[in-house]
């Protein structure tokens, strides 16, 4: 029975792993979208709400703080910031990490990419982080959303 629960525990964990995140109609209509700036300046009142993110490249390193978790950085060019971008931390789940690192590393790409993600407190610092969910949104007929990579 043991060996049972178990294979049935790992089929589960494995399939969720992979699957994409599941987002209600409601909490689907609620998530806005922002540029890196604006969200900068309004993150810690989003803690625990789900987010578009505009923005060009991602750090070049990801960090790998615990076993599950890697942290990066997204950025977007900002004229209006004294060294020209702004930056978000991100956290990533660790079966996400390939998916992620196809996202440019090249500070010079103009191309605009939109990742979903979760606004979190940080664990180890006073400031917000995003939850990476993934790089591509469906909805159903219904109104519910898919967040995938």
């Amino acid at each position: 029975m043991k060996i049972f629960l178990t294979a049935i525990l790992s089929l589960i964990s494995f399939t969720t792993a992979f699957a994409g995140q599941k987002i209600d109609a409601a909490t689907w209509k609620s998530v806005q979208t922002y540029d890196v700036p604006t969200l900068l300046k309004q993150e810690t009142s989003l803690i625990g709400k789900i987010v578009a993110v505009r923005f060009q490249y991602r750090s070049a390193k990801l960090s790998h703080r615990t076993p599950r978790v890697y942290e990066a950085a997204i950025w977007q060019h900002d004229p209006t910031s004294k060294k020209g971008y702004s930056g978000l931390h991100v956290a990533i789940m660790k079966e996400n990490v390939k998916a992620f690192e196809t996202i440019t590393s090249n500070s010079n790409s103009a191309a605009e990419v939109t990742l979903y993600a979760i606004v979190e407190k940080h664990p180890d610092a006073n400031l917000a982080q995003l939850r990476v969910l993934g790089l591509k949104a469906t909805t159903d007929a219904a109104g519910n959303a898919t967040i995938d990579w």
